[in-house]
């Protein structure tokens, strides 16, 4: 019995090899396919690796391109020398800590456009109805610590608080919770723009939501991270202030 389900086993084996289907032989490209698809998948790489500092944007790749005897006419010459100086624009970043290289001309270019927009006072920037702002002070530090909160430190990094002293000059009390959602940005000796960390503190001007009565004070912060290089020789800060599409810029 053991013999005869081994022999059916084997029969059932050798079927199921005869029956199997070869399939259809793969496709074989020619060279000038192979062209095409190498050409197309170098250009998509370059296109989106921002650590590189040359490659091709343009991954489209026009009919007889590759051809020795391909002449592109003047408009496809014009067109192609307005994309290499689009890619030539495009901000470079450091590697290593993510942050944007900044080189002397966008800086200046930067420093230009910030100062058109920096021309309010820190009330006037902020703008809560009422309220007085001064900042006093600015700190940077690698860590950012109090009693029951801690931003730990970053390689590469440093922290850059501003210290905001808010006085209520109004007869009325002040309800924060209506001017939230307002972004804050600072900028660095008219260097690249940076957002504010998150933190859960109640005196974090950029996510407190409570009410200051007449007369009275308080003491917010603003809490912002930059690489090393950008902190290590301060000379001017901008801060910007973004609410209902509108930017208002101060300069500290």
């Amino acid at each position: 019995m053991k013999i005869k389900r081994f022999f059916l086993l084997i029969s059932v084996m050798c079927f199921s090899l005869l029956f199997t289907a070869c399939g259809e032989p793969l496709y074989t490209m020619t060279e000038e396919e192979e062209a095409v698809i190498t050409a197309y998948a170098s250009k998509t790489v370059s296109k989106f690796n921002k650590n590189q500092t040359t490659g091709i944007a343009n991954a489209r790749v026009k009919p007889g391109e590759l051809d020795d005897e391909y002449e592109p006419d003047e408009a496809e010459s014009e067109e192609t020398e307005e994309v290499i100086d689009e890619e030539n624009t495009e901000v470079e970043y450091d590697p290593e800590t993510g942050e944007p290289i900044v080189t002397d001309e966008t800086q200046e270019d930067a420093s230009e456009e910030g100062s058109d927009d920096a021309g309010f006072s820190m009330t006037d920037a902020i703008e809560i109805p009422g309220v007085e702002f001064t900042c006093s002070e600015f700190d940077v530090t690698a860590d950012y610590k109090t009693n029951n909160f801690v931003l730990s430190e970053v390689s590469g990094k440093k922290y850059v608080v501003l210290s905001i002293e808010a006085k209520n000059t109004s007869d009325s009390s002040v309800d924060f919770s209506n001017y939230t959602g307002r972004t804050y940005n600072l900028s660095l000796n008219g260097g690249t723009k940076a957002s504010t960390q998150y933190t859960p503190l109640s005196n974090d001007l950029a996510n407190y939501d409570g009410i200051l009565a007449a007369g009275d004070s308080k003491s917010f912060i603003l809490v912002f991270l930059f690489s090393d290089s950008s902190v290590e020789n301060i000379s001017s800060l901008e801060l910007f202030i973004t609410s209902d599409g509108t930017t208002r810029g101060t300069t500290i």
